[in-house]
């Protein structure tokens, strides 16, 4: 099976030269491929460079910590070491919010909302380990009385 990674043009540095100008800006749009003899370069836009790193970043996050669930790790990670403080619900939970939120990172090329999501967790986590946050965390608030305030 044959997956095309960039469909771009393919130039000369001769021919960029040339006509700099015009690559350049068809270069913001798609990938351009340099050749130079033996040298192979991209001219790609900043901005599609950033989301493919960062599309390669995050998976090799969750494709490690899929590895360490499939392992019998549970409850335990090298990758988020914070999941140890959560519970078992808690941690289906992430796991289920993590691809949720890749996925959705990638449709829409933003990755703010993964890093929230992340952070989110750690801060979770990080009240989980604090036995005055849990108690609060764990108070039924339907049995709490409440006065209005007009």
């Amino acid at each position: 099976m044959v997956t095309t990674i960039l469909s771009d043009e393919v130039i000369n540095s001769t021919e960029l030269r040339t006509n700099q100008k015009k690559w350049l800006e068809k270069a913001y749009v798609s990938p351009i491929s340099i050749m130079s003899g033996a040298k192979k370069l991209v001219l790609l836009n900043r901005q599609h460079a950033k989301h493919m790193y960062s599309i390669i970043h995050y998976a090799e996050m969750i494709i490690r910590y899929c590895e360490e669930r499939d392992s019998g790790k549970k409850g335990e990670s090298d990758v988020f070491p914070w999941i140890k403080h959560l519970s078992e619900n808690a941690i289906e939970e992430f796991h289920k919010e993590l691809f949720f939120t890749f996925q959705k990172s990638v449709d829409n090329k933003n990755w703010l909302a993964f890093e929230e999501m992340l952070n989110s967790w750690i801060a979770t986590s990080d009240a989980m380990t604090n036995p005055e946050m849990v108690e609060l965390i764990n108070t039924d608030l339907s049995k709490e009385e409440f006065t209005r305030v007009e």
